[in-house]
């Protein structure tokens, strides 16, 4: 019987070998994860260039982790220069951002990368895909100058209020959530899906990070659809719906 369920998995790691392999991607696409979106670290991996080629519903992006940046050199933004403008499966900048957790962070540095992601996916106009631990006013200060960008706050963990702040100086930004949102504990993730736009809200994975509750790592990719249930419960709506919504949230975000 053909699956017709259509979730989408907007942000993964699904080129992690150590933990992942194709059959936990052939097993979430009979479940009916339709889409995937694979995150660059350091660039865009071999593995993640096969896997989208190899399957039609995994998409990818190219981009510098924050706390990757000591892993690249000069050649790096031009590595994800040419897979951006070349590879038509490349469908956004990431993940790119700014991350102060931790010590010996060298802040301006990840400033001056993620400005200079930014510059590429504005020349490019492709979206971008952010990771953001720590850093919110310097991230704030930087972002409001990008307002014409397609915005995807991966995983975001944020609050409301500064949520509310994003969309006053983003009209096109998008909030994705994943396993941690549906904990019964995780009230702050709670309200902001209560509280923002439905037309804004994404699902991930992150796999094969953050498995959702009562499932032990790695986190696969067929979780989405629980994941998905999960946050669907939160806001009072039907699975279905909810994947609906979603599935057109991220067509817009990625326009795939």
């Amino acid at each position: 019987m053909r699956n017709n369920t259509m979730w989408a998995d907007t942000h993964c790691h699904l080129d992690a070998k150590e933990e992942l392999n194709e059959n936990d991607i052939r097993q979430a696409i009979s479940k009916g994860v339709k889409r995937f979106a694979i995150a660059g670290v350091t660039g865009c991996s071999g593995e993640s260039l096969h896997l989208a080629k190899t399957y039609r519903e995994i998409y990818l992006m190219a981009g510098i982790h924050p706390l990757f940046i000591h892993k690249t050199d000069e050649t790096s933004m031009k590595h994800i220069q040419k897979i951006a403008t070349e590879n038509p499966k490349c469908i956004a900048i990431g993940e790119i951002g700014l991350d102060y957790y931790g010590k010996n962070v060298n802040r301006e540095k990840q400033k001056t990368v993620f400005r200079e992601q930014l510059e590429l996916a504005k020349g490019l106009g492709l979206s971008v895909s952010i990771h953001l631990r720590r850093a919110f006013p310097d991230f704030l200060e930087i972002i409001r100058n990008y307002s014409g960008l397609i915005v995807i706050m991966h995983m975001y963990s944020g609050s409301l209020e500064f949520a509310g702040q994003l969309l006053r100086v983003l009209p096109d930004i998008y909030f994705s959530f994943g396993g941690p949102a549906i904990r019964a504990n995780a009230h702050k993730a709670h309200k902001v899906l209560k509280g923002l736009p439905r037309e804004r809200i994404l699902v991930e994975t992150d796999s094969p990070d953050l498995p959702p509750p009562g499932m032990s790592p790695p986190n696969v990719p067929s979780n989405l659809p629980k994941i998905g249930a999960g946050l669907a419960t939160i806001l009072c709506m039907k699975p279905t719906e909810f994947e609906t919504l979603t599935w057109k949230n991220a067509k817009e975000a990625f326009r795939w």
